[in-house]
């Protein structure tokens, strides 16, 4: 008799069901903890001491498959990392295989069957931190829910679990909040950069194709699925012949090959870089390396966004009444820490405003103290 109860718990133990709701039980607990702790100290800055990591969760089901929105959510990670003391940046994606993105129009091409093909294209969006750790795939939102509550030890999570749990929409919670509220206390923000090898890669590119001239990234969009923000190549091409023989510059086209227009190739002041075969890295550690920034509004030009360089984007979609502490006036919108010199613009580009708003940007390089845009964003 006395051998009874513990038969009874090897049974319990065996069984499917009950370990199963054992690893609930202790995923819930420890997903109260994740809770907590979010609570108790990121909310202020030093709220945790060490060097224990930040782990950050982009999860499909809520955040778009998109460069540009993992690339703000790069640039809140440094600005999370040293509010709180962490050390690396570990970034998880998950999805759900039989739903894998957001359900959008301009996703709609991506299903179950070949989401895994196309995601090796923004995953090199997540190389663009220097504070970078660790990369996971889960393809479970349990199997994530387990590894974070069972790693809190050595993590911090972001998201905190309310948004995590709800699915929030995370794009205005990072700038109205996290970059916003850091901005308000220290006047200046991280800076988003490619890592070493892609700038040295960017740095011996410029050497060979541009040498001595001035490096000027332009972005150039043409999607079918969504014209509204194409860009007006005419207006482009005419531009770039407009400033042969006037301005010592090479202009870099970023755009994918299917949007390469074969007239670029005539203009002696263009390097078109799918010529070239870069990637999307690559691409990103161009425009970070390049003086000045120009063109569509497209997802790699978030680089340019959380840089010093004075950058254009023309034709933007932006909704100004989403952003606190923003600026617009007429046509011109302006980020809370954005300089003079880096704008977003309304309506689409022509010859003539291209060229006006170059000449802004121009001279604003042309100043011996304006040649260091390494340093984080200031105001």
């Amino acid at each position: 008799m006395a051998a009874a109860p513990s038969t009874l718990i090897g049974r319990l133990r065996r069984n499917r069901r009950v370990r199963a709701l054992g690893r609930r039980v202790k995923t819930a607990a420890a997903l109260l903890r994740w809770t907590l702790r979010a609570v108790s100290g990121l909310v202020t800055a030093g709220g945790f001491a060490g060097k224990r990591r930040l782990l950050v969760i982009y999860d499909f089901a809520s955040q778009p498959f998109s460069i540009g929105d993992i690339l703000v959510i790069q640039e809140a990670s440094l600005v999370l990392r040293e509010v709180a003391g962490l050390g690396r940046v570990d970034l998880a994606f998950v999805y759900d295989p039989s739903s894998p993105v957001v359900p959008d129009p301009a996703f709609s091409a991506i299903h179950s069957e070949n989401f895994l093909w196309h995601l090796t294209t923004v995953l090199q969006a997540a190389q663009v931190n220097p504070h970078l750790g660790s990369l996971f795939l889960f393809d479970s939102h349990r199997r994530l829910e387990e590894f974070a509550s069972e790693n809190l030890d050595m993590y911090e999570v972001w998201p905190p679990l309310p948004q995590y749990a709800s699915r929030e929409y995370l794009y205005y919670r990072v700038f109205n909040e996290v970059l916003f509220d850091y901005f308000q206390r220290e006047k200046a923000l991280p800076r988003l950069e490619s890592r070493a090898p892609a700038r040295a890669w960017a740095k011996a590119f410029l050497e060979q194709h541009v040498g001595s001239d001035i490096a000027v990234t332009v972005q150039l969009r043409r999607n079918p699925a969504n014209p509204k923000r194409d860009s007006d190549y005419g207006s482009w091409i005419g531009f770039f012949q407009l400033c042969r023989g006037h301005y010592p510059v090479k202009f870099l086209i970023i755009c994918a090959q299917h949007e390469v227009d074969p007239r670029l190739r005539g203009c002696s002041n263009v390097v078109v870089a799918k010529d070239h075969c870069t990637s999307v890295e690559q691409d990103l550690a161009l425009i970070d390396a390049a003086a000045i920034h120009m063109g569509a509004s497209s997802g790699p030009g978030t680089i340019a966004v959380f840089s010093g360089k004075p950058y254009c984007v023309f034709n933007t979609d932006l909704l100004v009444d989403y952003y606190r502490g923003c600026t617009r006036e007429g046509n011109r919108f302006n980020l809370f820490f954005s300089k003079p010199t880096q704008s977003f613009l309304f309506g689409r580009e022509d010859q003539d405003l291209i060229a006006l708003e170059f000449e802004r940007m121009w001279k604003a390089i042309e100043s011996p103290h304006s040649n260091d845009r390494s340093g984080p964003i200031t105001a």
